[in-house]
């Protein structure tokens, strides 16, 4: 381990182009990212899911500060494998890639580096979104997809390009779509929705699913019926 620091300045910067380039990605894929009334479609040739289901004017509007309203329809069946969406990228060439990115952009003090190169994230300081629980050792943390990829295949993502499941995976752009948290809770968290994990802290429930509708209304995902009553139930604590 070495105590080379990240400065606040490169950190920005470098967060800044991965942001950039996913935006670049997404708008590549002609608006994959598309309004909320268009879940749950088959993609057109850019890879734009669009609607089966019946939506109303309400879609997407927020039925608590922050909370979108989404698209109702049933889980997609099985057919999810991690190998269809991106693995971490590193698009600017630094040799950090997408965790090693998020990791110093999120924490609370300058992070020290695994070896001289800076490319691997050892130490910083990171507090748990849904715990509150503060984590020193980047070995202890997974960087979560909120809504996990096979939630998101189930919800919309098997019908997209593979060029749009891979901007999804790598999302560095959208604030909490990917957050460093402990590995026992995201183990624990696996691929539910909030209908089956919620966030052990009381308190963090009205952000997670602000987070959680958000992302899903910018990739026009839908939810289940289940899913949904669990979202009104802790938008009810914003």
């Amino acid at each position: 381990m070495t105590g080379r620091r990240a400065t606040p300045t490169v950190t920005a910067g470098r967060v800044a182009r991965v942001a950039a380039a996913a935006l670049v990605v997404l708008a590549g894929l002609g608006g994959c990212a598309a309004d909320p009334g268009s879940a749950g479609r088959r993609p057109d040739a850019a890879g734009v899911a669009a609607p089966t289901t019946t939506s109303t004017a309400s879609v997407g509007a927020e039925i608590a500060p922050g909370v979108r309203r989404l698209v109702i329809a049933p889980a997609h069946p099985d057919g999810y494998d991690r190998a269809l969406f991106s693995d971490w990228t590193d698009p600017d060439g630094d040799c950090q890639d997408t965790r090693a990115e998020i990791l110093i952009a999120s924490s609370a003090l300058p992070v020290t580096f695994t070896s001289s190169t800076s490319c691997t994230v050892a130490t910083g300081s990171w507090t748990d979104p849904w715990s509150g629980a503060v984590v020193t050792s980047a070995r202890s943390l997974d960087i979560d997809h909120t809504v996990p990829l096979a939630n998101a295949w189930r919800s919309g993502a098997w019908s997209w390009t593979p060029e749009a499941r891979a901007a999804y995976a790598v999302d560095a752009a959208d604030p909490g779509h990917l957050l460093a948290i402990p590995l026992g809770e995201n183990r624990s968290k696996g691929d539910d929705g909030p209908e089956s994990w919620r966030p052990p802290d009381r308190g963090s429930w009205c952000r997670y699913v602000q987070i959680w509708t958000g992302v899903k209304a910018k990739w026009s995902l839908t939810a289940t019926p289940e899913e949904w009553a669990a979202i009104e139930e802790m938008a009810a604590t914003c």
